[in-house]
């Protein structure tokens, strides 16, 4: 990753505080959430935003790992999922291969609660085996056992504007 691409991303979150508005891909959203969550297994964090849209559905997540370089923006789904989790799964004609799992902690939280400080989840990530650009995270809260499954398209940052 370029010296140049680390600022910019630093600096986009830096920007992405709660109640701010922004375009992504053409579409407004309100930021009503920050999260950062600590990944025990890969040892570093990751920025995660709850984001809502222009009629208060609050389903879409937008997510920036500094360390991998990866900008992802994402929307809930629900995929009938069996554990132990398969190396690959099929959904709407679409193989997916797994790529990692990971066990997080929100180490931080700003703006309305939607995740607390300190909850968990644990989670498994796949990517699209046609379009790299896509992928799937399969989730569920540590404590209750509730499910966040994402459907996920991976962006660059100049797909992201901050306008308010």
């Amino acid at each position: 990753m370029s010296v140049f691409m680390l600022f910019k991303e630093k600096s986009l979150i830096k920007k992405l505080i709660s109640s701010k508005k922004i375009i992504i891909k053409g579409s407004d959203y309100t930021v009503k959430q920050h999260i950062v969550w600590y990944q025990h297994k890969a040892g570093y964090s990751y920025d995660k935003w709850v984001l809502i849209d222009g009629r208060g559905n609050d389903d879409y997540r937008l997510f920036i790992n500094v360390k991998e370089s990866v900008i992802g923006f994402a929307r809930i789904f629900f995929h009938e999922f069996k554990e132990p989790m398969p190396k690959e799964l099929r959904y709407k004609d679409n193989n997916y291969i797994l790529t990692c799992d990971e066990f997080c902690t929100a180490i931080k939280v700003e703006g309305d609660e939607v995740y607390k400080k300190d909850s968990a989840e644990i989670w498994w990530d796949y990517i699209s085996k046609t379009n790299k650009n896509e992928g799937l995270s399969l989730g569920r809260n540590w404590e209750t056992w509730e499910r966040e499954d994402l459907k996920t398209n991976f962006l660059s940052i100049e797909d992201i504007q901050i306008i308010g």
